[in-house]
């Protein structure tokens, strides 16, 4: 016989479907990035996935640095348009599913 203290409390449905939420937009991200062309998906790989500032990206890439700025800034536009139609009816999404900079030295934002 189980007493009470051994009992795991059930989880909070709300933590769960939030969680599920995130993993679904998290999801659809990575599938976007992936279907973007490859000149501005390199740049957004690089820049936020492998954290590469501006500068280590262009010599990456072969390419000036404001290639990769006008790329990133191209890329992110055509992220935000695919994210704005699904992400306005998931339930609790943000319109700004930010891919804004994460980096604290980076000087643009979205």
């Amino acid at each position: 016989m189980l007493s009470l203290d051994e009992i795991a409390e059930p989880p909070d449905p709300a933590i769960a479907v939030a969680a599920v939420e995130e993993s679904s937009r998290d999801e659809f991200l990575r599938r976007a990035v992936l279907a973007l062309p490859p000149k501005y998906r390199d740049a957004i790989l690089l820049f936020y996935f492998h954290e590469q500032d501006v500068s280590a990206a262009a010599r990456t890439l072969h390419i000036p640095e404001g290639t990769v700025k006008a790329r990133l800034f191209r890329g992110r536009d055509l992220l935000r348009s695919k994210f704005s139609r699904p992400l306005s009816g998931i339930r609790g999404a943000s319109k700004s599913a930010s891919l804004a900079p994460q980096h604290p030295n980076t000087r643009f934002a979205c």
